[in-house]
């Protein structure tokens, strides 16, 4: 049977913070039940944790309390305009509460923060996919990635100072040839690919280059959503978790259609 790698680039692991359902946080778990077959760099841990504090205060500034009912001095009495009352205080108590949570998120995360701790998880394994800063190995990748990026090889953003998306790429190339297997990555950076009417294609320069220094015989994939590439590798995904990444890549692709 074919080895299957899969890399998910830093703004997917962000999105987990960016969920508005328990659907949404689901696909955390599938992931880390394959966390096994995840390639992963210091590069990437540092991008999650240098952009984490942002993503959860976006999820804060949309936390607003409810707008307070107006009272008609005619009906000021009535028991519908106190029931809706007390339930503008209970509501923005209830508001309160959540945004208490999610300080303590940014205090002590190891602590009180779901996806940090599973993230942390997935990061910190000690396997032959995991490139942490002590690997040795890391010097030879550091270099081929400051070659390509002198190059101007994607993936690479046309702006780019940083040799981050390079360091990582080189490191999937590394772990897809000693694995002999093939490579799904899931991210929405144009830079690896692009999408067209529902799919997803690899940029073809990555496409040549995987097939030669890989194997011609084994596949590159993208896919910019992780529930599609989560059933790439066989995992079980409810139409529920299917809506929550939907809306939240629609939401998305909307922000950026307004920046």
């Amino acid at each position: 049977m074919i080895r299957k790698l899969i890399f998910i680039d830093t703004n997917i692991w962000l999105d987990f913070y960016r969920a508005r359902t328990e659907a949404g946080l689901a696909l955390l778990k599938h992931a880390e039940a394959i966390s096994d077959s995840i390639i992963v760099t210091y590069q990437l841990e540092a991008e999650f944790k240098k952009n984490r504090q942002v993503a959860i205060l976006e999820g804060i500034s949309e936390l607003k309390g409810p707008t307070s009912i107006p009272r008609l001095g005619l009906f000021s009495d009535a028991k519908a305009t106190k029931a809706l009352a007390k339930s503008v205080k209970e509501d923005d108590k209830r508001v309160k509460s959540l945004k208490t949570r999610l300080a303590r998120t940014l205090d002590k995360p190891a602590l009180y923060d779901p996806v940090y701790k599973a993230c942390q998880r997935i990061f910190h394994r000690t396997d032959s996919l995991v490139l942490t800063r002590e690997d040795p190995t890391r010097h030879l990748i550091r270099r081929k990635a400051f070659r390509r990026f002198l190059h101007g090889c994607p993936p690479r953003k046309k702006n780019d100072t940083s040799i981050g998306d390079a360091i990582n790429w080189e490191w999937m190339i590394r772990c897809a040839t000693e694995q002999n297997a093939e490579l799904v990555i899931v991210t929405r950076d144009s830079d690896y690919g692009l999408s067209f009417e529902n799919r997803s294609y690899v940029n073809d320069h990555l496409r040549q280059e995987f097939s030669e220094r890989v194997s011609k015989k084994r596949k590159i994939l993208l896919y910019v959503k992780l529930s599609d590439a989560l059933k790439h590798f066989e995992v079980p995904i409810s139409r529920e978790e299917e809506e929550a990444e939907r809306e939240l890549v629609s939401k998305g692709d909307g922000d950026q259609e307004g920046q």
